[in-house]
């Protein structure tokens, strides 16, 4: 239990990964030109920034339990 708390503490900013790429691909998205390349990639990169906030409201919810 010691080994994970530790873990979760270095690894904080791990969640912030898929999130920064996901906006980094919803921008890029939104200035292609093709409609269809527009709805598939905003589609992709929307699901990679919601995956980062579950992961960010997932360890926030561990981190808090255990207090």
């Amino acid at each position: 239990m010691k080994m994970m708390e530790d873990c979760m503490k270095k690894c904080r900013w791990c969640p912030l990964i898929p999130v920064i790429f996901g906006i980094i691909l919803f921008l890029i998205g939104y200035f292609l030109r093709a409609d269809i390349v527009r709805i598939v990639w905003l589609t992709l990169s929307g699901l990679v920034i919601l995956l980062g906030f579950l992961c960010l409201i997932m360890m926030g919810l561990m981190s808090t339990k255990k207090k």
